[in-house]
């Protein structure tokens, strides 16, 4: 990392530290070594998604639907948790995905971007397969990117395949704007496909939120174990408030902006 990148990241590092979800990877601290920017994060002793999934797939064994439900739910509490927060994850994929005590942690943040409504983010940054088709135009793009991803995610935990997958980048893009959005495999129920179907919209205005599906009364019926148990961690857990969050998140970014001028 060049020396006059350091800073930003330095203080975008401590602002995901005040991060606690039991669906995100913790983060612990963060040092330079050298010209290496490093970070301290718990252990996942249960690898990353893509692996799982890959082993899955060699041994021929589809996921069942309410496994891929659990697991979905996990994932779309961690994304409404950054949105509340008002970060973009930019980067959702499998292999970001990491498993401890068989439940789900979103982890590497090394793109994310803090955004305050109504302001839109304009770089292209992520990996190709699981970019929404916003973030190739020149409109900017807001967390509804994320829903996308995580739509190309809960796809591949269904079909052990990437929803969008071309080892040529302009048919790949091609495919991700123009192209028709994949089905999951017939062994899964209409209401998942459909809940997935509206995730993967070209259109990013009327592609969901996380805490809409959330509310998606099939997502509703499925999680309301999780829901309770998640309730009573983040109980006990949560120090602050969204609000506080925001004025913390608010406050960070107008001192870099003071540093950068």
């Amino acid at each position: 990392m060049r020396g006059d990148a350091t800073l930003p990241s330095t203080r975008e590092a401590k602002l995901l530290g005040n991060f606690r979800h039991p669906f995100i990877v913790q983060f612990f601290a963060s040092f330079l070594e050298n010209k290496d920017f490093c970070i301290v994060t718990e252990y996942c002793e249960g690898g990353d998604l893509h692996c799982y999934i890959q082993r899955q797939k060699d041994e021929g064994k589809n996921l069942t639907e309410g496994h891929v439900m659990e697991w979905f739910i996990q994932l779309l509490l961690g994304v409404n948790y950054l949105h509340e927060r008002l970060v973009m994850h930019r980067d959702l994929k499998t292999k970001n995905i990491f498993l401890k005590d068989g439940i789900l942690k979103i982890g590497d943040f090394g793109v994310s971007r803090i955004l305050a409504p109504p302001d839109l983010a304009t770089t292209i940054t992520g990996t190709a397969s699981y970019m929404s088709p916003e973030l190739f135009s020149n409109a900017g793009y807001n967390t509804k990117c994320d829903i996308w991803s995580l739509g190309c995610i809960l796809y591949e935990m269904c079909s052990l395949n990437r929803a969008f997958d071309c080892p040529k980048w302009i048919k790949l893009v091609s495919l991700i704007v123009n192209g028709p959005s994949p089905a999951l495999p017939a062994i899964y129920s209409a209401e998942l496909n459909d809940i997935l179907q509206r995730m993967l919209r070209k259109d990013p205005a009327p592609r969901p939120s996380a805490k809409e599906i959330l509310q998606f009364p099939y997502v509703t019926c499925r999680g309301q174990v999780l829901s309770q148990w998640l309730q009573e961690v983040i109980r006990q857990d949560r120090k602050d408030s969204i609000d506080e969050d925001v004025a913390r998140i608010t406050a960070a970014m107008y001192v870099q902006h003071l540093c950068l001028c």
